[in-house]
């Protein structure tokens, strides 16, 4: 309650404003009385506390101190009563009230204090009451447009007809949903310039008006809108903080309580809806759905087309490797529904059109192309990686994820989308075997040394050093030419000439290390068979990584 409006109050009617009287729109939640100087200890904000003085009569100096330290604190106003114990207020005392614009009020001799008390609690009670009473009129009102089928615009032009202010609903990174008629376009951006850094985190708060909006206002009071996570805020525009309007904020936090309630009914749908969506894309890309014409039908509702190509994608998160503390480095674990939501942000950013879903832990994402794109695949990819990696930047610089993509091959039928998907999973596995982050890597057929890492090292050590049996048991140095002489021999496509000029030899030690090769081994260095597994036995060593070690028939 203001409190010019409690001054009303019957028992107050021969009070005169002796300081401050320009600051009487102050707020009053609370009445108290002073009858001992440690007052200071217990004032609290919106308060108006009255007194006779009795405690501080001899130490006038005092009420200079606790007009100060009312101000100070946010307090209402003080009042008192003179000509019992104090014959009139000082001088120094109305002057430091005036300095600091704080209602300074005298009470008459004929005031009852106790029944002056009374009188403002009951008043205040009544006016908190019916202020109550007006909020639920108004929760009642905005449920109604709620349920009645009307959206969030039809809630922020109700709300701002009844507090008769401009009022803005914005996302929480500050982009508009819904505005009242007071701002068209131009005056939303002006009015929004800044503003999302200056949102307040998880409680209403005041920001100022860094503008000038041609309305009588100085600040937003911002509430915040949370669900399970933060969903964006509901501002209004007001005056001074010393203009607070108790009936005002009751009334835009029931529309806050609304609009959260709407927002969650939305979010359950469009979470229902994704999980839809997923379940039906998931069951494509797993070969679950053969049948074309049911494939289209479904996905029709998604944008699937019959004549039209498409590129699969798989999205993941970066793994931590384990020199990620050593170097100090820390990635954000971000939860698939914000990583979703920052996905879809990005490729809209980049001017892409996609299809994105859930499969397993990570992401899918279905990007139609043109019907001439298979023409010339190398811009194309070219293009989309430049895209890709530009949305793995900025997911980065907005949440601290990394992330990277693999890309298949392009199914020219949605038959052939599980494919699609199995190459863009192994191209996602090929890039992280390379520790590389935030990577675009497009399937390629793989090469045999792609193969061969796939199989384990120890299985891959056994068969070269079954492979070269015995030569594992020579001297290292002759060991090693015969084996150098045996490979040089295979790169020459068996061309003895060729292999004598790359060692720099005699043709004859060529034939000689040969045919001592073929001793060992017992293998024939002209048979397909033995030639093949003797090429084969080189790429494993060199997959390895070491030379071939001994085995137990190496010393038969």
């Amino acid at each position: 309650m203001l409190l010019a409006d409690l001054l009303e109050t019957p028992m107050l009617k021969n009070t005169r404003i002796v300081a401050g009287g320009g600051a009487l729109q102050r707020l009053v939640l609370s009445v108290n009385m002073m009858d001992s100087p440690d007052i200071f200890d217990y004032l609290k904000p919106h308060e108006l506390l009255l007194t006779t003085a009795y405690a501080i009569k001899d130490e006038p100096d005092i009420l200079v101190k606790l007009v100060r330290e009312m101000s100070s604190l946010g307090c209402a106003g003080l009042a008192i009563k003179t000509k019992r114990y104090l014959d009139e207020i000082p001088a120094a005392v109305k002057a430091e009230a005036d300095r600091l614009d704080f209602p300074l009020l005298e009470l008459s001799l004929d005031c009852s204090l106790a029944e002056a008390l009374h009188q403002m609690l009951s008043r205040i009670l009544e006016h908190r009451t019916e202020e109550m009473r007006c909020a639920l009129e108004r929760h009642r009102k905005f449920s109604d447009i709620i349920l009645e089928g009307k959206g969030l615009q039809d809630m922020i032009d109700a709300l701002a007809g009844l507090l008769g202010t401009p009022v803005l609903l914005v996302s929480s990174n500050a982009e508009a949903i819904a505005r009242s008629g007071h701002f068209d376009q131009e005056m939303y951006k002006l009015a929004a310039d800044g503003l999302q850094d200056r949102l307040p985190a998880a409680s209403p708060a005041a920001k100022p008006v860094a503008i000038d909006l041609s309305y009588p206002a100085s600040r937003w009071i911002c509430y915040p809108i949370v669900t399970d996570q933060p969903q964006g805020y509901l501002l209004t525009l007001a005056g001074r903080e010393d203009e607070s309007d108790a009936l005002a904020s009751l009334t835009a936090e029931q529309a806050v309580n609304v609009i959260r309630f709407e927002l969650m009914k939305r979010q359950a749908v469009k979470e229902r809806s994704r999980r839809y969506k997923s379940d039906f894309f998931s069951d494509v890309v797993d070969g679950q759905i053969t049948s074309e014409q049911e494939l289209l039908h479904r996905g029709s509702k998604y944008g699937v087309r019959r004549d039209t190509v498409y590129l699969c994608v798989s999205i993941a998160q970066d793994l931590m490797r384990t020199d990620d503390t050593a170097r100090g480095g820390k990635l954000a674990n971000v939860d698939k529904d914000r990583l979703y939501g920052w996905v879809k942000s990005g490729a809209k950013a980049q001017g892409l059109s996609f299809i994105l879903f859930d499969k397993h832990d990570g992401l899918v994402m279905l990007i139609p192309l043109r019907k001439d794109a298979l023409q010339d695949p190398l811009e194309e990819e070219y293009a989309l990686s430049e895209r890709l990696k530009r949305i793995t930047e900025e997911v980065f610089a907005c949440s601290g994820a990394s992330i990277s993509f693999g890309v298949g091959n392009a199914a020219d039928t949605v038959l052939k989308l599980p494919r699609a998907y199995q190459e863009s999973v192994e191209a996602l596995h090929a890039g992280r075997r390379g520790q590389a982050r935030r990577f675009v890597q497009f399937y390629r057929v793989k090469e045999l040394n792609d193969l061969l890492r796939m199989l384990p090292q120890a299985d891959m050590a056994e068969f070269v050093g079954d492979t070269f049996r015995r030569l594992n048991q020579l001297e290292v140095k002759e060991r090693a030419e015969l084996l150098r002489t045996l490979r040089a021999y295979y790169d020459n496509h068996c061309h003895i000439a060729d292999t004598a000029k790359q060692l720099f030899v005699h043709r004859n030690t060529v034939i000689y290390r040969l045919d001592k090769c073929e001793q060992l081994t017992g293998r024939s260095l002209l048979s397909v068979a033995d030639s093949l597994r003797f090429r084969v036995a080189f790429q494993m060593e060199d997959v390895i990584g070491a030379a071939p070690p001994r085995t137990s028939q190496d010393h038969v």
